[in-house]
């Protein structure tokens, strides 16, 4: 029921909970094969935040998956 905005997004360090849960290993994997080139960690992270950002702020989003 709360409003989620930028400004309290992080209210009780919800956020920053909620980016620990990802896997790193899976969200390396995802955005290498979305775009076709190698990144280094720090690149997965901020995509990966970046990601979660507009999720939660957006209600969801649609996001292209191919299956191999």
């Amino acid at each position: 029921d709360t409003q989620v905005t930028p400004a309290n997004l992080n209210d009780y360090g919800r956020f920053d909970t909620i980016k620990a849960t990802i896997n790193k290993d899976k969200a390396k994997a995802f955005f290498e094969s979305r775009e076709g080139v190698k990144l280094q960690a720090s690149q997965v992270n901020i995509k990966a935040e970046s990601l979660l950002h507009d999720f939660i702020l957006n209600g969801g989003i649609s996001l292209q998956l191919s299956c191999s």
